[in-house]
């Protein structure tokens, strides 16, 4: 078969770029074992972050997360969660800027984790050691003076954006940024396959199964509540009263007990209970992630706000109300009927999703289905829908474990 010249030379430069590669390969193998035998007689102990081993680049195990605590307990929950999974597989160095909220929730194995270390954002006099990897939480902005050493080595820089469900998450993840003279990659959490996924741990998918396996019916249904001091609460209240349940509402110090003292006229303190018809409300000191995990595990309704919580309610199999985190112009909002949205499509039953998704905006105060819910009617259809939701959540993947496979097969370019 004649080739024609044009084919000829696109041959020839195609086989000419092999060529190179293979040589370059040759030679800097070659090169790198040198250095490395060297430096091996010297007792120099070399750290394997600039040599390259085979086709990839040899992981160092090294990843800083900084956290901008904004909101409370959710922003600096997330991280923790995030950088404990991450230290099966890395060396995880969590910075944040409000140790005093890390300190109520972590536990005793975290602080004495090998691989673990938490700590506040280093200082311009630190010592401060660029690592392989570096995620920016929430694209939370660096220092100048941390960003002057990441210029000089570069590492993988990763703009860890906040959870949604729009359309822009899917179109965005992964892709490369530029800025502050420094490469980047964002990676979005989301409800889809073309996103990072939520965070969940194997274990806390067992022990869901296990306590929901292992439930009773009960004439006193508990409710968890963590929410802001917007949430409707009122509402809810009120459509329970006509339930034939009692309920035990265990509330957390801070904006969750802030919210109903100011919406039921009450002063309530850390360690007080309080009866209101056929709701007995219960204030606890806020506890450890393990410990919360536990809690919305065993409640039959999840009143949850921000990200952290929401999303260990929804891996729970549990019914929910997300009080999302409020901004201005109503973005929130939209950020909510986008999530609904995204579960109305995946659910076969429709009418259940739609009614859920009323219900989550009148708990935001955009509707006022909550003062028409009929609980008791309501409940199983809600529960069978967060059920399969927990189902589909779990087919997508670990944000964790799509983090890891991305950080690898940057680094091995």
């Amino acid at each position: 078969m004649k080739l024609s010249k044009t084919t000829q030379k696109q041959l020839i430069k195609v086989d000419y770029k092999i060529f190179k590669e293979k040589i370059f390969s040759l030679f800097f193998n070659n090169l790198v074992h040198k250095v490395l035998v060297y430096y091996e007689q010297m007792n120099y102990q070399i750290q394997p972050k600039y040599f390259y081993k085979k086709r990839g680049k040899v992981l160092t195990s090294t990843i800083h997360i900084y956290c901008d605590v904004i909101d409370n307990f959710g922003d600096a929950g997330f991280c923790l969660r995030l950088s404990r999974d991450l230290s099966r597989f890395f060396k995880t160095n969590l910075f944040c800027n409000n140790l005093e909220i890390l300190k109520k929730i972590t536990n005793k194995e975290d602080l004495s984790s090998e691989n673990l270390q938490i700590s506040s954002w280093p200082t311009p006099t630190d010592n401060y050691e660029v690592p392989d990897v570096v995620i920016e939480a929430f694209s939370c902005r660096l220092p100048e003076y941390i960003l002057e050493k990441l210029r000089k080595i570069p590492p993988l820089i990763i703009e860890l954006e906040y959870l949604t469900a729009e359309n822009f998450a899917d179109d965005c993840h992964t892709l490369s940024s530029f800025a502050d003279g420094l490469s980047s990659y964002f990676f979005f959490p989301g409800f889809t396959k073309q996103t990072g996924g939520v965070i969940f741990e194997k274990e806390f998918i067992n022990k869901a199964t296990q306590i929901q396996s292992s439930t009773v019916d009960s004439d006193k249904k508990k409710i968890s509540l963590f929410s802001y001091p917007q949430a409707n609460l009122k509402a809810l209240i009120h459509s329970l009263f006509n339930s034939k349940y009692q309920f035990e509402i265990t509330l957390f110090e801070g904006l969750p007990l802030k919210a109903v003292n100011s919406q039921f006229n009450l002063n309530l303190e850390v360690g007080d209970k309080y009866q209101l018809k056929n709701i007995e409300f219960i204030v606890k000191k806020m506890v450890s992630q393990e410990e919360y995990d536990s809690l919305i595990c065993k409640s039959d309704l999840n009143l949850v706000r921000g990200e952290e919580s929401i999303v260990r309610a929804m891996l729970c199999g549990k019914p929910f109300l997300w009080n999302i985190y409020p901004q201005e112009e109503y973005a929130h909002k939209i950020k909510l009927e986008a999530f609904f949205d995204r579960m109305y499509e995946f659910c076969e039953d429709k009418k259940t999703a739609q009614k859920l998704k009323n219900l989550n905006l009148s708990y935001n105060n955009f509707a006022d289905d909550l003062y028409e819910l009929d609980f008791d009617k309501f409940y199983d259809d809600w529960m069978s829908i967060c059920q399969n939701w927990t189902k589909y959540l779990q087919s997508l993947g670990s944000l964790t474990d799509n983090l890891k496979s991305f950080i690898e097969s940057k680094l091995k370019k």
